[in-house]
């Protein structure tokens, strides 16, 4: 095992109602709040209107920013900021899903700083030396930002996408109600669950030996595996969305990377260009992006994916060549069967298109932390998502 520091302050309030709780949770913040909204999900389905009227009950003033993309934007990130600003607000509550989340980090570094927050992303400027406090209530499980210190936004302008992280950007508190998940559509709700298994795959074919860390991942895509399906089946099964929910978290807060140096996140890196160049949702481009990758791979990894295919698929017939083969057709199929993408083409992306993406990935320096990658493995990885 690597050694490791283990810290992960956020507070979990996990379950029915919980929302209930949310102006207790934010009066030792202050008392004015910028609240930060996507594209009118919440508003559709009620949840803002609850959120201000708890707020209201506790005399907490506030401002809202609403239409944050699902690839989030640093523009966004910047005039939310101004908003904040003028206001002089004391707290962020990010009311959404991961990429409302992710700005509401961006706004808590970019308060107090005279620069644009894309300079701390492109590392133009000192690391933030404080930044305003998070509440955060999860709509959409996928990303796991909820319950660790990491941002990924973008500049879609000139084709870039950047990830950041620091211990000032902890979630303070996260409300975790799987109610409030039961709106979100069949497809994203397929693309969340594709979302969580990749993270766990990161870390997986991450630095080091660490079996606790292999068990707890598969156990992992083997518990999304079992609850996906009933989620986009059965909208409103609380159980399933729970699990998943509870799921997406664990799989990146930080505890699977315990005993391991890093994960590899090459994935993460080659699916932001496809988010850059054409807004495929994160983990719609993410169940494009890992077939590919451990395919290219698989000479260097087969020993890792046969341990997957025995204690994910429950496989044991077979070498471990053939093991490892069977649980790269076994993802695909699941990844069907959820209906979120395995190929560019199932996304009306144009084989023409192959050298566009590869200058992507040239102009981002896209590589694995283990597994490095360069042009030649770009075109080949591309290659394969077709």
């Amino acid at each position: 095992m690597e050694n490791f520091t283990h810290y992960n302050p956020t507070k979990i309030l996990f379950g029915k109602n919980e929302i209930e709780k949310v102006a207790v949770e934010c009066l030792p913040y202050g008392q004015t709040a910028i609240i930060l909204l996507g594209k009118g999900s919440a508003k559709k389905h009620g949840i803002y209107a609850r959120l201000i009227s708890l707020l209201n009950m506790h005399q907490i003033k506030f401002i809202t920013y609403e239409g944050i993309k699902s690839n989030p934007t640093f523009q966004d990130a910047d005039a939310a900021i101004k908003l904040a600003k003028d206001n002089k607000v004391d707290f962020i509550i990010a009311l959404g899903g991961g990429s409302v989340i992710d700005t509401a980090k961006a706004v808590a570094m970019g308060y107090y700083v005279d620069h644009s927050v894309w300079d701390f992303y492109m590392q133009k400027v000192d690391r933030p030396s404080k930044a305003l406090p998070i509440i955060s209530i999860l709509t959409l499980a996928a990303t796991g930002t909820e319950m660790n210190s990491s941002t990924v936004i973008q500049d879609t302008d000139g084709g870039m996408k950047k990830g950041y992280g620091s211990p000032l950007l902890f979630p303070k508190v996260s409300i975790l109600d799987p109610e409030l998940t039961y709106s979100v559509p069949a497809n994203y709700t397929a693309y969340g669950i594709a979302d969580l298994m990749a993270h766990a795959l990161e870390v997986f074919f991450g630095l080091g030996d660490a079996p606790l860390s292999d068990h707890y991942i598969a156990s992992i895509l083997k518990l999304a595996i079992q609850f996906g399906p009933t989620t986009i089946e059965e909208p409103e099964n609380y159980d399933a969305r729970a699990n998943i929910m509870w799921l997406a978290s664990n799989a990146l807060n930080g505890t699977i990377l315990n005993g391991r140096g890093t994960g590899d996140w090459g994935c993460h890196g080659l699916e932001h260009t496809l988010s850059v160049l054409y807004d495929i949702p994160h983990g719609a481009g993410l169940s494009i992006v890992y077939p590919a990758w451990l395919k290219y791979h698989f000479s260097k990894i087969k020993s890792r994916l046969a341990f997957l295919a025995k204690n994910v698929f429950e496989l044991h017939t077979g070498s471990e060549e053939e093991l490892a083969l069977q649980f790269i057709e076994m993802l695909e199929n699941y990844f069907n069967t959820l209906k979120t993408p395995i190929r560019l083409s199932e996304y009306q992306i144009p084989a023409t298109d192959h050298q566009k993406i590869i200058d992507n990935l040239i102009l981002n320096n896209i590589t694995g932390r283990v597994y490095p990658l360069n042009s030649n493995d770009y075109d080949g990885i591309v290659k394969l998502m077709w």
